[in-house]
């Protein structure tokens, strides 16, 4: 079933304009990246400056990254503790724009659930889309919107190209940096406005195949 989600192509641009890979930096957010050596990943602030300077300094306009990343930055919420191991592994992709910044459906797509998930560092303003091409069903979420865009309601339709929702601010995006989290997701089960987005790095082979990377889905030009 991955390989046909990876060969479906986006019919319009997730970000409402087509980036070059010039314009997209790569953000290395990881345990043992180099961009967060001294920086307290418990203070949204520090984070902000580092991802800004490391945009700024790559010659680009916003950054993604973050597919199986294992990230340190989990440990600031229990949301993310599971017992005796920590929650780290991060399954979707990031793309770090502006607050405010509209998100487009790459493809054709209906809304299939949302939600205000409001733990720390949790997706705050979140919405899931079904989308279908022949037998097959896959699904796509959006985390850490603006409140404003939850007015959508389970079964609307969102045509490719869609302006659909925006990147949140931190007091309704969970308290992150603004960005967008963006998931592929193949089997969604019986979650409704939600469903993990990071997972624990033991189980990194179970979610690589529940969740393949949603890259497929946004591609830049070269």
């Amino acid at each position: 079933m991955s390989s046909q989600v990876f060969s479906i192509q986006p019919e319009y641009p997730i970000l409402g304009q087509r980036f070059t890979a010039a314009d997209a930096v790569h953000l290395d957010l990881s345990v043992d990246s180099p961009m967060l050596r001294g920086v307290d990943l418990a203070d949204q602030d520090q984070l902000a400056e580092s991802i800004h300077t490391a945009i700024r300094q790559g010659g680009g306009r916003i950054g993604y990254g973050g597919y199986l990343e294992e990230r340190g930055i989990y440990r600031a919420s229990p949301h993310f503790q599971d017992g005796q191991a920590d929650r780290s592994l991060h399954l979707g992709v990031d793309l770090w724009a502006d607050a405010g910044h509209p998100i487009h459906a790459p493809v054709d797509g209906v809304v299939h659930s949302l939600a205000m998930n409001e733990q720390p560092l949790d997706y705050g303003a979140t919405i899931i889309l079904s989308h279908t091409r022949g037998d097959l069903t896959w699904y796509t979420l959006y985390g850490h919107l603006a409140a404003a865009d939850l007015h959508w309601q389970p079964g609307d339709r969102i045509p490719a190209g869609t302006p659909f929702c925006h990147i949140g601010q931190p007091h309704e995006n969970g308290g992150w940096v603004p960005h967008l989290h963006f998931q592929l997701i193949l089997d969604i089960g019986k979650a409704i406005g939600d469903f993990p987005g990071v997972a624990l790095p033991s189980e990194r082979d179970h979610w690589s195949r529940l969740c393949p990377d949603p890259m497929a889905l946004i591609q830049f030009t070269s």
